[in-house]
């Protein structure tokens, strides 16, 4: 078990609840003897200017205080151990999650109303100049009174800027724009994005991309970016509210809301047209505020058809994310991936304990550079050079600290490499864990914790290059400890 952090001021009671990114302790705040909430990032020692910035945004959003669907932070600071913490109002009815993994799906009346007051919500932030980045079910916590209120602001952003914790709850894209998965940085109309699919998840009692039976990480961020939301299978949620949220998850952000507030505003049209109480906006529309930009994206012509163009990774020093006819700079995002070896992992020791890395086979290469004629039109993209796979992997992968619980890894990326996202994989995992994590673009290490201390790993890191339902990553070659031993099982 992983010891607890110690906070100035602030005497921890019990643990409330841990996730991949954070551990959150019931506390009291001695100074003003009260009960809060003390939630410290699971990151390594942050640098100050990424702190500024995250401190910044907090006090931004404390112009919001007493926004009834905005949690109160009260404090910031680092643990003695140098980990950045947030001290805010204790929310003892858990978060929307919990609500449903207790409840199941959420009535069309409640999830509507839920939705308006979030969307007026996260409009008020907005307009004061801040971004979310990491809105889901999880971080909407529930009141004593039973009102919805956002939490979090800030943290995804110290996340991407710092080492973080790749333990079997950290970040997966179930809620995340496509184009946050191909490198785009966060915006207003990803947090839209972000809300629809919450509020997908409120009907559906499950992220509409996830898929039980196959959990990893490239067919999940393939169904992000390729494929549509599937039906709600409810037959009492009309098409006017299952419409609402489509357009909100729309895979171009020009298609989406162009705000939060229009948002909202259509949750309530739609109260209307069913005859449901429409749920009130707090505080009026105030127009764009000083602190945002607004990024003009080009239209999307959903009309337009046509094969993508075959790679030519030696021109770009890393295979093309995008296919002719998409813009230079454009979120659009890119729709394939080639995920490289499989490796078996094999405990020393006599366990007779055998395990994977379950990395999907690579397709041969191709020897030309025009499709058959049986797949003329059809769309598939030309196959990556295995060359050119080998090229961007990762390299140099390495165990820089093993403290039992808790690994460092480090590892270097081909200069071509950077501008892609990054996985972690290890193996063997617990049931129910997550085998693979998702990092962030161009990251070169992380920390792996929560791990058994009499068990030896292994670790591979990829780095995703294309995304299909055969998707392609370039790996890196594994790096095992405590006698574990990595094989091929080509």
């Amino acid at each position: 078990m992983l010891p607890v952090e110690n906070a100035p001021g602030y005497r921890v009671l019990d643990e409330a609840g841990r996730g991949g990114f954070a551990v959150v302790y019931r506390a009291h705040q001695e100074r003003l003897d009260r009960i809060v909430a003390l939630k410290v990032l699971s990151v390594d020692r942050v640098d100050q200017r990424t702190m500024r910035r995250f401190q910044r945004e907090l006090q931004l959003t404390g112009r919001l205080t007493g926004h009834p669907n905005v949690v109160t932070v009260f404090d910031t600071g680092v643990t003695r151990s140098g980990k950045p913490y947030i001290a805010m109002d204790f929310f003892e009815h858990g978060s929307l999650r919990d609500k449903v993994r207790r409840e199941g799906p959420l009535s069309v009346q409640d999830t509507l109303r839920a939705g308006v007051k979030l969307a007026g919500a996260l409009a008020a932030v907005h307009e004061a100049g801040v971004l979310h980045g990491d809105i889901k079910p999880q971080n909407i916590l529930i009141s004593r009174y039973g009102e919805p209120a956002i939490a979090d602001f800030g943290v995804a952003r110290v996340v991407d800027n710092a080492e973080v914790s790749a333990t079997s709850q950290a970040f997966t894209p179930l809620h995340a724009a496509p184009e946050v998965l191909t490198g785009a940085p966060h915006s207003a109309s990803t947090d839209i994005y972000s809300l629809g699919s919450t509020l997908y998840h409120l009907l559906a009692g499950r992220p509409a991309f996830h898929n039980a039976t196959d959990p990893s990480i490239a067919p999940l961020m393939y169904r992000v970016l390729s494929v549509d939301p599937p039906p709600l299978n409810r037959a009492d949620v009309p098409p006017p509210v299952f419409e609402t949220i489509l357009r909100a998850m729309s895979k171009h952000p020009e298609a989406r809301y162009a705000s939060a507030r229009e948002l909202a505003r259509t949750l309530q049209e739609v109260q209307g047209e069913l005859g449901l109480p429409v749920t009130d906006l707090v505080g009026q529309d105030p127009g764009p505020g000083p602190g945002m930009s607004t990024v003009s994206y080009p239209r999307h012509d959903p009309h337009a058809t046509g094969p993508a163009g075959p790679v030519n990774p030696a021109a770009t020093g890393g295979p093309a994310p995008r296919g002719p006819g998409v813009p230079a700079g454009s979120p659009r995002p890119a729709t394939n991936l080639v995920i490289g070896v499989g490796i078996a992992v094999i405990a020393a020791g006599g366990t007779a304990l055998a395990v994977h890395l379950s990395l999907q086979q690579s397709p041969p290469p191709r020897t030309t550079t025009q499709p058959p004629a049986s797949q003329q039109g059809t769309g598939e993209p030309e196959p990556i050079d295995e060359r050119d796979v080998a090229a961007l992997a990762p390299r140099a992968l390495k165990v820089t600290a093993d403290q039992g619980a808790l690994v460092k890894l480090r590892w270097a990326l081909p200069s071509g490499a950077r501008r892609y996202p990054v996985v972690l994989q290890r193996s063997p995992v617990k049931e129910g864990e997550q085998r693979i994590t998702a990092l962030a673009q161009g990251a070169t290490s992380t920390r792996v914790a929560g791990l058994d201390p009499d068990t030896g790993y292994c670790f591979v890191v990829g780095v995703p290059l294309r995304i299909s339902e055969s998707s392609t990553v370039a790996w890196s070659k594994p790096m095992c400890i405590r006698g574990a031993v990595a094989r091929s099982t080509e």
